[in-house]
Formats: structure tokens, C-alpha cells, sequence
């Protein structure tokens, strides 16, 4: 899919120009080849831009003029810059939302929590099945696919506060989280009520959602501290002769898929090495990587897995980070600058025939850091954009230079066009309190 991305980015934005006029157009993603005929223009300044409802999925109109191209797309920010997924965190240890018919102390209580971070704020929501289904249709408008990401075993202190019967070790007294770490609430895969949860919960999904993925999460479980001392799972792993707890999640994960795949649908996973060397996922099953500095071994071991990959990498991709040194890092937060975002090679390197299960780019945005949606655009933006075309443009005709240009280019349109400014300095992020 991701030279399938990059063709497509390619003919949308064959007219555009030639590669030696690429410093007289703005377009990001940069298009892989351009041509411009003979008497048609000698250069591809826009002089226009405009959001036309009329103009169907993933379409654009080039009108090419003597003096310039005008332009007209479907528009909304994140489609403009060819982004087509949008994977939206559902659950975690500090908040559930998903609505789940016959589960409401999932709003009553999984879906609230204390504060966060020390901040003394009550916080609360959870979308309606309502709220969802138009946010799966405006996005389908704009040729957006939303997939749901719900995590397990782990990243569920949350739903251990609403239900705890569902967990190894039973606590009445457990919270939603309020503060970011690891936790240890790892649901119990013999608790018969966890599967008729989660069917409950795929069933909601399958309503809500028609994206054919549900990524299930997989990240940071410590097994060796929850199932491993589980006196359910201890006698399970002798009754079946398990060696250790890794077969044991191996059979779970296999369930969780089987579950989703008689509602037509497939698992996505965050990559563990743990998981892998112990054999938890399939071959097919589609894997992100994500850990600061090991997306070049993750490359390489997932071509002899045969797992599709998507990157994610930590030190490019994760836009939560502050982009400008100096800004509120959270006290532990890395700075990964614009520069830094737009240096991602998806391939490291690396030639096709090492590479062709990768199959996709992903900007990676956790705003549990971010109180307001002005701090998640200020991040987003216009990192989001290096890493667009860090995903659609080979690296031979990437330039930074070029880049920074036609930012600053976009920067007026953006303004006109969504009333954002793409303006960065250290001083001028949102305050945070």
C-alpha cells in the first residue's frame, strides 16, 4: 500500500510541473514525477485554492492557466495533506470511550477520572454512538477511513474500575488512572465475562465503524507480573501444557482475531519484540512500529515474519513531542524539531526488496498532554505535513530546502483557506497551566 500511496499522490499531481520547476510550486505531499507541456505554462505558482463539495472521493480539479494553476479539492486539514486513516484511541487506563450496549458502568465510572496529572480538574466524556457515526461519515467525505483502536490485554485500569470481575486480581477499590506510566490491569482471559464483553464491544464496533481494521493495541502488558501469577491462568498453563504465558496470549490473541473475523474484520497490532520472538502474531497480521531507535531492526524482522509494517517511529513520527527546543516537554517529552519530522525515510535506507511489506506512515498524536484542541493542532502542525510527505515522496526527490518554502507558502493559504495559523516560535505555543 505505500507505493500504491505514493503512484496515486503521483497521478493526482501529474500536471504540476516539471521535477526542474520544483522550486516554483508549493504542492506537499511533493508529487514522485511531474511533467508540464509545451505552451501550456512555465510555471505552477496556485493561484487559487477552494474547498468544492461537488468534487467527489480523493478528487482535485487542475486548472493550468498561462499564469498558474488553480486548484479545487474536497478540503478539512487533514485530507488536504493526503492523510486517508485516521486511527482514533478509544480505551486506556486514564479514560473508556466507547460506548457499549449493556455496559453502562463504563460511563458511569471507566469513562471519568479524578484529575490528571496532579492538576485537581475532574475529567469526563465518552462519544455517543451518534457523536461516532458522523464523525465515520464526515471523514468518508473527505476520503478519510476511521479505524477504532481498542487496547488490550493491557491498558485497561479504566474498565478494572468499572468492572473488576473481569480481571486477575479482583480490586473493588481500583481508579481510573490519573497519571501516564504502565499499569498493571491486564483483563483475564479466563473470566468467561471478558468474552461476552468484548463481543459486545466488537459488535458495537462493527456498528459503528464499516473500516474492515480494529487495531487491538498489545503494547507495554507485563505479563510476567499479572497472567504469570494468575492462579486461573497458572492452572490453565498446566492443564494445557503451556510452556509459559507467552503461548497463553498467543491462544488469546488467536480468539480476539477469530472473534473479529466473523464480523469481517482484522487485527492491527502495536510491535513488541517480546511478542515476537515468542511467536504471538500471525503472519499477515498488519504491525506498527513505534519504540524510539529499534525501527531498523523492526524492518528487518518483520520482512521474515511476512508482517506487514506501518511506521510510527518514536523519534519522527510522534507528534505530541514539543517541536521547538525550549518548549514544555512534561518534564521528560523529547524535542523532535520540524527538520527532525521531515528526515523520516520510511525505508531507512534500505532497498525495495527489504522493504515492500512496509505499507504505510503514520503521525502518531497522544493528547492526554494536550488539554485543548488549539495545543493539538499547534503540534500537529506542520510536522503533520513533513511527515505526509516524508510517506508519499521517494527520497531522491525530497529536499528540506524546498520544503521549508513551500511551508511558508502554505502558511498564507492555510490561514485563508481554514483560518489556522502555521506560524511556530518558541513563545508563541498555547500556555499551558
Amino acid at each position: 500500500m505505500f507505493r500504491f500511496l505514493r503512484i496515486l499522490a503521483c497521478t493526482l499531481l501529474s500536471v504540476a510541473g516539471m521535477a526542474q520547476a520544483a522550486d516554483k510550486y508549493s504542492i506537499i505531499p511533493e508529487p514522485e514525477r511531474t511533467e508540464l507541456k509545451p505552451q501550456t505554462t512555465k510555471t505552477l505558482k496556485l493561484l487559487s485554492d477552494k474547498a468544492e463539495a461537488s468534487l467527489g472521493k480523493d478528487a482535485y480539479r487542475l486548472a493550468v492557466t498561462p499564469g498558474g494553476v488553480h486548484l479545487a479539492s474536497g478540503g478539512d486539514l487533514m485530507a488536504y495533506y493526503k492523510f486517508n486513516k485516521l486511527q482514533l484511541h478509544l480505551t486506556d487506563d486514564q479514560g473508556w470511550r466507547l460506548p457499549v450496549p449493556g455496559y453502562p458502568r463504563l460511563k458511569s465510572v471507566a469513562s471519568k477520572r479524578a484529575e490528571s496529572f496532579g492538576n485537581r480538574t475532574p475529567h469526563e466524556g465518552m462519544y455517543t454512538r451518534e457523536e461516532l457515526k458522523e464523525l465515520v461519515a464526515y471523514c468518508a467525505e473527505r476520503g478519510i477511513e476511521v479505524i477504532p483502536e481498542i487496547d488490550l490485554p493491557g491498558h485497561n485500569q479504566a474498565l478494572a474500575a468499572a468492572y473488576p470481575e473481569f480481571f486477575c486480581f479482583p480490586d473493588p477499590g481500583t481508579k481510573v488512572r490519573t497519571t501516564g506510566g504502565v499499569s498493571l490491569h491486564l483483563v483475564c482471559p479466563h473470566k468467561p465475562e471478558i468474552w461476552k464483553f468484548y463481543s459486545a464491544v466488537f459488535d458495537a464496533l462493527k456498528d459503528i465503524f464499516p473500516s474492515k481494521i480494529v487495531h487491538l493495541g498489545g503494547d507495554e502488558a507485563p505479563l510476567e507480573k499479572t497472567w504469570e501469577k494468575c492462579p486461573l491462568s497458572v492452572k490453565y498453563r498446566q492443564k494445557k501444557g503451556m510452556k509459559d504465558v507467552h503461548e497463553e496470549l498467543k491462544e488469546f490473541e488467536g480468539k480476539m482475531a477469530s472473534m473479529l473475523a466473523a464480523r469481517g474484520k482484522r487485527p492491527q497490532l502495536w510491535y513488541e519484540k517480546p511478542w515476537a520472538e515468542a511467536g504471538i502474531y500471525r503472519k499477515g497480521d498488519t504491525v506498527f512500529t513505534w519504540r524510539m531507535g529499534l525501527t531498523p531492526s523492526t524492518i528487518t524482522e518483520t520482512k521474515k515474519q511476512g508482517l506487514p509494517l506501518i511506521i510510527a517511529a518514536g523519534e519522527h513520527c510522534y507528534l505530541d513531542y514539543p517541536q521547538i527546543p525550549g518548549q514544555d516537554n512534561r518534564g521528560w517529552m523529547p524535542t523532535t524539531t520540524l527538520e527532525q519530522s521531515y528526515k523520516l525515510d520510511p525505508a531507512y535506507g534500505r532497498p525495495e526488496k527489504e522493504t515492500d511489506h512496509i505499507i504505510g506512515v503514520q503521525a502518531t498524536m497522544w493528547a492526554e498532554q494536550l488539554p485543548t484542541l488549539n495545543h493539538l493542532l499547534y503540534r500537529t502542525y506542520p510536522r503533520a505535513m513533513a511527515i505526509a510527505e516524508a510517506g508519499w515522496t521517494p527520497m531522491n526527490v525530497r529536499s528540506w530546502d524546498n520544503f521549508r518554502r513551500k511551508v511558508a507558502d502554505h502558511r498564507a493559504f492555510v490561514l485563508k483557506r481554514f483560518n489556522y495559523d502555521l506560524e511556530r516560535t518558541k513563545e508563541n505555543e498555547p500556555p499551558f497551566k
